[in-house]
């Protein structure tokens, strides 16, 4: 894996390219609040089988330094645009995790060709059950790392027997966020901001390509309703649930997972059809 930085309009970019031959389209692949191109290289291989794909850090992401939430969720958008004109990626098929939903949908809007979108546990906004918590969070992140840590992951998961390896995953995510350094941590409460504000731009109803969500049965965050709602408004959309599983989906069931956020790019290339272990 080669991750390359660049500068854009005096804003910094992480990416790496995962090239597939004969392939002339990308899956462009953005990321959850709190992750970064690293930690999410098996979804990366996983989608370049079939298509180039490209894992991004925009401003403001990943561990790139902070964002100021002056720039909304539709700055971000063009800041991907800028990012793929620089880089001459035209076609392109969006798969998201969480965080990334929101700029997704405004990109939709800002791209001339995007030609499928694919959320994992992802919401227009932060759902109405979790903006207590996440204001909760906001407080906790800088004066108590190790308290937020806790605050976080309990937001996200439940104890239940029957999610694989959930205990082991609960303790390996707190001991990794408790650690954050200061700017990380800056960078979750300028993205929780500008994610507490948003309000798509326009009806996703207008949406015209294949879209599909997929959520973690049990997950306590973006809720099967919340999922379920978000599905329901764009016209041509497939909705999935993960069974026991919460909002780390990507982590309990990789494999599934990558399947769904994929069916929407081998559907439109008629490549092979998707068995998942899925509701």
């Amino acid at each position: 894996m080669t991750i390359h930085t660049t500068q854009l309009n005096n804003l910094p970019y992480r990416y790496s390219i995962y090239k597939k031959n004969n392939s002339k389209e990308y899956c462009v692949f953005l990321l959850g609040a709190l992750q970064q191109i690293e930690n999410v290289e098996y979804f990366s291989q996983y989608f370049s089988q079939y298509i180039n794909t490209i894992t991004i850090e925009l401003p403001g992401t990943g561990i790139n330094p902070p964002l100021t939430s002056r720039y909304c969720i539709k700055d971000q958008a063009y800041m991907l645009f800028d990012l793929l004109q620089f880089l001459k990626i035209d076609s392109i098929h969006l798969a998201v995790f969480s965080y990334a939903t929101a700029i997704a949908i405004e990109a939709y809007k800002i791209h001339p060709d995007v030609r499928s979108i694919s959320i994992a546990g992802g919401s227009d906004g932060i759902p109405e059950a979790g903006r207590k918590n996440t204001i909760l969070m906001l407080s906790d992140s800088l004066r108590n790392p190790k308290q937020f840590a806790s605050v976080f992951i309990d937001s996200l998961t439940v104890d239940d027997k029957n999610i694989p390896r959930g205990k082991a995953i609960v303790r390996q995510i707190k001991n990794k966020v408790s650690q954050f350094n200061e700017n990380q941590l800056v960078s979750f409460c300028e993205n929780t901001l500008r994610l507490l504000g948003f309000k798509p731009s326009y009806d996703l109803s207008e949406i015209k390509i294949p879209c599909a969500i997929c959520v973690g049965e049990k997950d306590p965050y973006v809720t099967l309703e919340n999922a379920l709602e978000l599905s329901k408004k764009i016209p041509n959309c497939s909705f999935d649930i993960i069974k026991n599983a919460d909002h780390l989906i990507h982590l309990e069931y990789p494999e599934e997972t990558a399947k769904l956020l994929s069916k929407p790019i081998l559907q439109l290339h008629k490549t092979i059809n998707i068995d998942s272990k899925v509701a």
